[in-house]
């Protein structure tokens, strides 16, 4: 029985290689959009937060997300396409997990809440 790479054309081959791949570095360029709309959430929430409580609760997902991370990476759980990050990694973790998903997701739920818990007093009193 033939083995499946032979019956690949060239340029399904290619396709599937992925050091063939152009760079382009997609979770960041996704993430992008969210930073948007972060502007004017954070305009509407800044002094309802409680800016300590929120650090300390991003810092504690980034220890925790990280050490997760890292030995999901060491078991070989966890892999990411070389084209498809910016490039430096940290134990093998992409730059931009740590800088992008670990704080940015929790922070923006933050925000997003007491945005919209000032929108609801607001109306509630008018």
């Amino acid at each position: 029985m033939p083995d499946i790479d032979e019956l690949l054309s060239e340029e399904d081959r290619k396709k599937k290689d992925a050091t063939a791949q152009k760079k382009w570095p997609a979770s960041v360029i996704l993430a992008a959009p969210f930073f948007l709309l972060v502007i004017p959430l954070y305009k509407a929430a800044r002094e309802r937060v409680n800016w300590k409580a929120a650090l300390a609760m991003v810092g504690t997902f980034e220890a925790l997300m990280f050490c997760a991370e890292a030995f999901s990476v060491s078991r070989g759980h966890w892999i990411w396409n070389p084209n498809r990050i910016l490039g430096p990694t940290i134990f093998g973790i992409p730059i931009e997990e740590p800088l992008l998903y670990y704080w940015f997701p929790p922070l923006f739920v933050v925000i997003l809440m007491h945005a919209f818990e000032g929108y609801f007093t607001k109306r509630k009193k008018d």
